[in-house]
């Protein structure tokens, strides 16, 4: 019994490197020649390389010539031209929340003050699209039906 199993391992023992040599994986890029490879340990016997050569500066003294612009390529019909993103413009009202824009909103409607009561909700909703001003849902959709009441009323006026 102790012969068998003395076998078995000696079989395995001797098989062991053999099948770890049938599943070695080779690195194929270790074939690649890499220049970078001889900057840590240059070989002595390749010659030193030469320094880049600036150009020579021009003898003339440049003169800027204005030079137009050419126009932007037109675009193709249906294509949509990537807009820029608005700067957060200043404010011009001191509300810290939503909330007190939709206040300060209603009473300059209540006031008859269509311009002041269009220009909180435009306000507000560029602070809130531009990150500095944070609104729920509910209170968005309260300012940007304010903004086509406030539309709607301007238009009316002006007819």
């Amino acid at each position: 019994m102790r012969r068998a199993a003395a076998g078995i391992v000696v079989v395995f023992c001797l098989n062991a490197p053999a099948r770890a040599e049938m599943f070695k994986i080779e690195n194929p890029a270790s074939n690649i020649y890499n220049p970078a490879d001889r900057m840590n340990n240059p070989n002595p016997l390749s010659p030193p390389t030469q320094p880049a050569q600036e150009p020579a500066a021009a003898k003339e003294p440049a003169t800027a010539t204005p030079t137009a612009t050419p126009p932007p390529p037109e675009q193709a019909r249906g294509q949509r031209v990537p807009q820029q993103r608005r700067a957060v413009p200043p404010k011009s009202s001191s509300f810290k929340t939503a909330q007190a824009y939709l206040a300060a909103a209603n009473r300059a409607y209540t006031r008859g003050d269509y311009r002041r009561f269009l220009a909180i909700s435009e306000e507000a909703l560029n602070r809130i699209r531009a990150g500095t001003l944070t609104a729920s849902k509910k209170t968005k959709q309260k300012l940007v039906r304010n903004r086509a009441i406030g539309r709607g009323l301007l238009e009316k006026g002006d007819r």
